[in-house]
């Protein structure tokens, strides 16, 4: 179970991804309007939502009791059989789309199919094959902004849902290979998972709110057209934050293997967030300064959007060290109960936030409303992952604390504090020689000269 070589496998479809979506909305911003890319957005929307409502059993619980499993040499196969087949006996509640516009309720087959490949590639991720999950992530990603860049030039969503849908069969086909599956409901381990995860099944659903909180509100009170600039700029300005949290895919799993192995959680948690500060915090200076660049070039119609997008991008991708840390706290199973009380500030604050300010100064608002979120539970994962005693608070961590609070002042000056953070990495000491060594011992032969960037930096 080799943490690193996983995270680099889904950081690669992670970027293939996201290439490949930039380049389908470089083509839909050029032959579609805006509200074409918000129709698209409502389906993005509903597959959050078949994935928060419907997860009963978590998919991060799914994963860590799997791969708590495989580092005991237990048995897993009851966990497989119940977690897919529950996702197909829930499926029939996504009949409630029929009372929604057309193009929504054509797509209740693809909303089956990815429930079911979620569940596929969490369980697939616990057991350590993080490249079969990779490939299928790579098959569905061609499909879904890849051959469906021929729905925009037939301005047809409808299309787009068939093309999406074909690729996700594809997905849980080859899934199917590598994870055997039969129609088998284990009533005592569904009912564990089910007891345990349900604080986390509540914060995924009050997170729809939070997270998607602000693209709803938007869509209520500025319609589709609105909607869709904003979905673009916000879908550019994640790319930074998602390429790092696809680390996390490979954490929780290994994280929770050499957790149960005997490791110290501390320990990992530690080096961890130090390690992701140093690549988030360039990442989001960066980010701020391109992105002006970026919406103008490519998408002239979408100006607007470009604050909007500068705030996303820094607060979502600085702030990712943080979030980051709810992982560790689920791999070390403690209280899961701090996850709903983070939850419901999370919502309370996007939604409320949100109808304030967007009548006020439009989709800025909206941005605002998500900044103040990440901020805040950002703040509430560091104090509950440290009251478990799963993460550490030593002059390390505090120095690496410092940094994401400076990154703010990218507002002001952003190429004197990007030279300033660089020094602070290496001045603050913020990881060790030993821990590169430990580091060096999981990257892969090919890129060993990666190491030698972080000696550099390393005290």
């Amino acid at each position: 179970m080799n943490p690193l070589s996983g995270a680099l496998k889904f950081l690669s479809t992670t970027l293939f991804n996201s290439v490949l979506a930039l380049v389908f909305f470089l083509v839909a911003g050029h032959f579609a309007t805006p509200s074409f890319v918000g129709k698209v957005a409502i389906i993005q929307l509903m597959e959050t939502i078949t994935g928060a409502f419907f997860s009963i059993l978590p998919y991060q619980l799914v994963t860590r009791e799997v791969s708590h499993s495989y580092a005991s040499s237990q048995g897993y196969d009851k966990l497989v059989y119940t977690s897919l087949s529950y996702s197909l006996l829930v499926s029939p509640l996504l009949l409630f789309l029929l009372f929604f516009p057309s193009y929504l309720w054509m797509s209740i087959p693809y909303f089956v199919i990815y429930l079911f490949t979620n569940y596929q590639g969490q369980l697939l991720t616990g057991l350590g094959k993080f490249t079969e999950v990779n490939v299928g992530n790579a098959v569905f990603t061609i499909s879904r902004w890849g051959f469906s860049i021929i729905a925009i030039f037939y301005h047809s969503v409808e299309l787009l849902i068939l093309i999406w849908t074909l690729g996700a069969v594809m997905k849980a086909v080859y899934y199917q290979i590598h994870l055997p599956f039969k129609f088998s409901l284990d009533k005592t381990t569904f009912k564990e998972i089910a007891k345990v995860g349900f604080p986390i099944y509540l914060t995924g659903v009050v997170y729809f709110i939070s997270g998607q909180g602000d693209r709803v509100v938007t869509a209520f009170l500025l319609g589709s057209y609105y909607l869709g600039i904003y979905q673009l700029v916000a879908l550019a300005a994640i790319v930074p934050s998602t390429l790092i949290s696809s680390f996390s895919s490979s954490l929780l799993p290994s994280s929770t293997y050499y957790y149960t192995k005997g490791k110290d959680m501390k320990e990992i948690s530690s080096v961890s967030f130090r390690i992701v500060t140093l690549i988030s915090l360039p990442l989001a200076i960066l980010g701020y300064a391109i992105s002006p660049l970026f919406i103008s070039k490519f998408f002239p119609q979408y100006v607007l959007g470009i604050p909007s997008m500068q705030l996303l991008i820094l607060s979502l991708t600085s702030t990712m060290p943080l979030q980051l840390l709810s992982t560790f706290m689920i791999a070390a199973k403690k209280d899961y109960r701090p996850f709903i009380i983070i939850g419901i500030i999370s919502a309370a604050e996007v939604v409320g936030v949100s109808y304030y300010l967007i009548p006020r100064i439009s989709i800025y608002g909206a941005a605002i409303a998500q900044a103040f979120n990440v901020i805040i539970t950002s703040l509430l994962y560091l104090f509950f992952s440290y009251s478990q005693g799963v993460f550490k608070l030593e002059r390390r961590e505090i120095a690496g604390l410092a940094l994401i609070g400076l990154s703010f002042l990218a507002f002001i000056n952003w190429e004197v504090l990007l030279i300033v953070v660089l020094l602070g990495f290496k001045l603050l000491g913020t990881i060790s020689n030993e821990e590169v060594k430990v580091i060096e011992g999981f990257t892969p032969y090919s890129l060993k000269r990666i190491t030698k960037v972080l000696y550099l930096i390393a005290k």
